[in-house]
């Protein structure tokens, strides 16, 4: 089979390689660059792009069925092509993609942007105590008495200390993340999705100040460094993630919450991302908004339901 590729991630090489197949599911497939180890992502052209990705152009209903971990992959004149298995993928016609996370500029002191923030605060609230998540993003504020999984009291007690160390440009900061890394279940483990959202709402809010710009940076090498303590899939997003480079989702929702659009295109774009895998996007989604306060709001995030109210 021939496939189109149709958007390059920024960190996808740009010369020939050789990789192999790293791990292989439905609509994705992960590969592991020789030499480095780096892992970048073949995905259907209905996932999102990635720091990493290559996504396709598929035809309805495709899926990887004929992949196997350990096979080598061969990048030659721009073209994939798969050992023992009949895919080739053209990368020639592919769009680059990247984002600019620091440009959104979010201020959470303007009212129409603190509204929307407060509508999807709300709305993923509402979605994780429905879901019966492991984190609950209002809850990460109650007591450590009131919270009874374990990975929600460790994530609150680390998230807490985390979000006051970032408000006073503290290294303190760099434990509490250390916390948050492989903490919880799933693929990626909860607390590795939150803490990539929480590095892009940090990104979103730099707002040209140096003393942000420095913090994150030196926050974002320590988590690098920390990530070897999960697996290899969420050390490559908590990887983009301190570059400022993440999921085309958590972008699409900064965006959203930065033009203070109308409810219903707002709340369309919030489903769209806490709807990625089982609970990665509602993780993702609750780091993204308390890292867009961190810098904002001197208690907790409900202050700003407080100050605004709800859409």
């Amino acid at each position: 089979m021939y496939l189109e590729a149709v958007s390059l991630g920024y960190a996808v090489p740009r010369r020939d390689f050789v990789a192999r197949v790293h791990s292989v599911f439905r609509t994705s497939v992960n590969l592991q660059l020789e030499g480095t180890g780096a892992l970048f992502t073949l995905s259907t052209s209905n996932q999102v792009d990635l720091p990493q990705g290559i996504r396709l152009e598929t035809p309805e209903r495709f899926i990887f069925d004929n992949l196997r971990p350990g096979q080598h992959v061969y990048c030659r004149d721009r073209i994939l092509s798969f050992q023992t298995a009949p895919l080739q993928v053209d990368l020639s016609k592919a769009r680059r993609w990247r984002c600019n996370l620091a440009a959104l500029n979010i201020n959470l002191t303007d009212p129409a942007t603190a509204l929307a923030w407060g509508c999807v605060w709300q709305e993923l609230n509402n979605r994780q105590i429905h879901a019966k998540a492991e984190i609950v993003a209002g809850e990460l504020f109650q007591s450590n008495e009131e919270t009874k999984v374990i990975a929600a009291r460790k994530a609150s007690q680390a998230v807490q200390r985390l979000i006051q160390a970032t408000r006073h440009y503290d290294l303190d900061a760099i434990p509490a993340a250390g916390e948050l890394i492989g903490l919880g279940t799933g693929l990626t483990p909860s607390g590795d999705d939150l803490l990539v959202g929480y590095l892009a709402g940090l990104w979103c809010t730099l707002r040209k100040k140096i003393d942000r710009r420095r913090f994150v940076s030196r926050l974002g090498r320590a988590v690098v460094d920390l990530s070897r303590g999960t697996n290899d899939i969420s050390r490559t997003y908590l990887f983009h993630a301190a570059r400022g480079q993440v999921a085309s989702y958590l972008v699409a929702l900064a965006q959203a919450v930065s033009q203070g659009e109308d409810p219903k295109h707002l709340l369309n774009v919030a489903e769209a991302a806490m709807q990625i895998g089982h609970t990665s996007g509602m993780d993702a989604t609750t780091g993204l908004l308390l890292g867009m306060t961190a810098w904002t709001y001197p208690d907790t995030p409900d202050a700003l339901l407080k100050n605004y109210g709800t859409l």
